[in-house]
Order: C-alpha cells, then structure tokens, then sequence
C-alpha cells in the first residue's frame, strides 16, 4: 500500500499541470492513475466510509496545503497556490517543512544577494579613487599563481619534496617528483605555516633559502598572461602612473620583471631597504613592498636577507607580537591613508585580519577585494538547482560578505579568478567615462 508521502508529489504535479480547481474525486482519480491501482490497493478500507487510498491522499493534500503550495478555495476543492512555479521539490523537504513549521517560499522570491548590483557599485567606488591616485594594491599569492608560481599550499609541498630530494641519495623520476608533490599535499598539517616549521627544523640558514628559492622557481613563469597585462594597464594609464603603492605578501620577483618589460620606474623594498630608504628617493617610481620577503630569481643564497623571509610559524609569530615591525606599519598605514584594493589574497592570514580590524574599528568600510566564490560541496542526494542548495547559497554568501564587511573590506565576488583581469579593465573604463 502506497504511503501518504508518495502520494505528495503526484498530487502537486497533477494540480499543477492542470493549472484549474480539481475536486476530491478528480484528483484521487488521476492520483490511481498515476501510481497504479495495484498500489492504491482500493478495496482496503480504513472506516466504513473512506478507502485507506482516500485517507492518505487525504494527508498528502493537507500537508501540501500546510506548506503553501496548494489551496482550498471551497469545500471539495483545490487548486496549485499562485506562488507555486513548477520548481523540482522533493516529499521530504515538504513534510520537514510542515513538521518544522516553515512555509513555501519560491526561489525567485527569496531575498537573494545581488552579487551584480553590489560588484558595479564597488567598481564604480574603486573608479573614482583611480581618478584620484587613492588606490594601494594589495597582491597574495593568487596574483603570482596566474604566471605559473605555486600556490602557498603547493609551495610548501614542493618545499618539502626539495628537501627530500637533497637529503635522499635515491635517484627521484621527475614522475615521482610529481607524485611526491601531491602525497605531500594530501598529507600536511592542518596548519600551513606550523607544517614549514617542522620542514625547517634541522637545516642550514643556506641551504634553507636555496631549497625555498628553486620551490619558488621551479617552473618558468608566464608574465604576459591577462591578469599581469590588465594590471600594469591599470597601473599605468597611458604616460601616468595611477598607482603607486604596491603591497605584496610573495616572494618573487615577477612583477618587477613585468616593470622592466613594460619600462616602468619602481623600486623594491624589503625590512633592510625600507629602514634605509631615503627621503630624496624618487617619487616618480612605482614602490613595490616585499612584506614577507624578497627572492630574486638571479640572486644567490648569501644575496637574500634570511631576516626579511616570513615562511614559517615561528617568522609568523615574530610578526604577530610586534606591532611595531616595519612590514605592520607599513600595512597599517596603507589601510588607513589609502583605498586598498586586494588582488589574490585569500585573507587567511590571522595577521593580515588583525590588522584590518584595528584599522576598522576607527574608520568605515573603504577597502575591497576581488574573490572567488567557494564551491559548495554537496552530498551525492542533492543538485544544485534544487532549492535547499540555492537556499544554503544564498545564506553563505550573505554570512561572508559581512563577515569580510566586518574586517571593512568590500568583496567582488568573481565565478572563477579568470574573470578578474575584466574587473580591473571596468574599473579602467569606468574611469575613462
């Protein structure tokens, strides 16, 4: 015998696609004939006046009407609620949504987060301060990962397997290599920067910077792909320089190389360069601040400042409970006498959200950054155009969009990072109207 909540979707599809009143007995007839006689087991009874088929199709009304999706416009009568647009529902969702006392909501009616609307707001905020040489940018390792550099989780796993391979006197196959890379992914610390400080223990200062420099260039980098040609558009504006402050959190020397090409004047600094920078240095120059460090591609292990590299936990820590380090100034002063503009930052990094919120609780919301939206993992049961994922997304967007509003930063959110060379060209021309 069929129960009352197999019933509950045939009996919304009926309604529904005859779209008109339908009375209790047209209904239960198209029901049998939608299930099949043999299970509506029609000659069971369940009083003296009701089949047991009637009484759950029956309940199945009641709970479709309890929901909202159905109505009973007269005694005998019913027909689909008015808000009801054929959207794909399952049996459980209603009956949870009965038991748990919430009601039909259409999608298309739901407060949804209007990712459009707020990112031709943001770009237009951003295009003004252009106008007005206020924007500082700020790039993570998102930025580096479009010429071909690591992300920070495979830069410490390729990390790791250099460090394999120069104490193992096993001969590696570049294949194995790249097998031990992934093994090594799978299987770090639940904390990036706790997991470079195992990695570190034990090694030479020398030997510690020539392994971190050949993880960081093993590949050859691409400088001209779309993200580093929108920049330096952006950048430079024809003959002028519309930005002038560059903050960034990677090692690498791509953007200077990127300058070079494209004969732009910079400078770089790290702790040591900026400590002694001069106040007659030139102000034409684009400055370049290297946060967490600088290594050169051409430089040799006794060139780079050890002091200056901020790779593991205890660097980390060092940073932290210093409020006077010269790389927290620096950011600090940016975030308050700038409109900062993040670029690859997953702003992850606790310091980072320190720093954002000191500076917040004293000012109003100015900041943005360009993101990527997560991917919400699903359970093999549910689709993403059913409803509760559409509901779950909605829900966490709102929740990271204030959370990162909380920090003062506004978010453009992008579906993928490819899109975000577009975005720094609207900010251009939006400008340029």
């Amino acid at each position: 015998m069929i129960t009352f909540d197999n019933l509950i979707i045939p009996t919304l599809k009926i309604l529904y696609e005859m779209n008109k009143e339908m009375s209790i007995k047209e209904i239960d007839k198209a029901l049998i004939a939608y299930v099949g006689e043999k299970a509506c087991n029609l000659s069971q009874m369940h009083n003296s006046k009701q089949t047991e088929f009637s009484y759950r199709a029956a309940w199945a009304r009641t709970y479709l009407k309890k929901f909202g999706l159905i109505e009973n416009p007269k005694r005998g009568c019913w027909i689909i609620a008015k808000d009801y647009d054929g959207e794909d529902l399952s049996a459980k969702e209603i009956v949870d949504g009965v038991r748990s006392n919430q009601v039909y909501m259409p999608v298309s009616k739901i407060e949804s987060f209007d990712i459009a609307k707020n990112n031709e707001t943001y770009i237009n905020d951003l295009s003004k301060n252009y106008r007005e040489h206020n924007i500082c940018l700020f790039l993570g390792a998102g930025f580096s990962m479009a010429a071909n550099m690591p992300s920070w989780e495979q830069l410490i796993a390729k990390f790791l397997v250099s460090r394999f391979k120069d104490e193992t006197n096993e001969a590696i196959a570049e294949e194995e290599l790249s097998d031990l890379i992934e093994i090594a992914k799978l299987n770090g610390e639940s904390s990036p920067i706790m997991q470079t400080r195992f990695l570190k223990q034990n090694i030479e200062p020398e030997k510690y910077i020539e392994l971190l420099k050949a993880a960081i260039y093993q590949k050859e980098a691409n400088i001209n792909n779309a993200l580093f040609t929108s920049l330096i558009s952006l950048i430079r504006d024809g003959n002028i320089i519309r930005i002038k402050d560059i903050i960034t959190f990677n090692f690498d020397d791509l953007l200077e190389k990127k300058f070079k090409q494209k004969s732009i004047s910079y400078e770089s600094f790290t702790q040591k360069t900026y400590l002694n920078k001069s106040k007659n240095h030139d102000k034409n120059n684009v400055e370049i601040y290297h946060v967490h460090g600088y290594i050169e591609e051409d430089m040799s292990p006794d060139e780079i400042d050890l002091d200056d590299i901020i790779f593991s936990e205890e660097e980390y820590h060092k940073v932290y409970n210093d409020p006077f380090n010269w790389s927290n100034m620096k950011q600090v002063n940016a975030l308050r006498e700038n409109i900062c503009l993040f670029i690859g930052c997953s702003l992850s990094d606790p310091n980072m959200r320190r720093l954002l919120d000191i500076v917040h609780s004293k000012s109003a919301t100015r900041h943005f950054a360009i993101m990527k939206k997560e991917n919400i993992q699903l359970p093999p049961s549910i689709e993403k155009g059913q409803r509760s994922y559409q509901l779950y997304e909605n829900f966490h967007l709102h929740n990271r969009n204030d959370y990162f509003n909380s920090l003062g930063i506004n978010v453009i959110w992008v579906d993928d990072f490819d899109e975000i060379p577009e975005v720094l060209r609207n900010i251009k021309n939006h400008y340029e109207r």
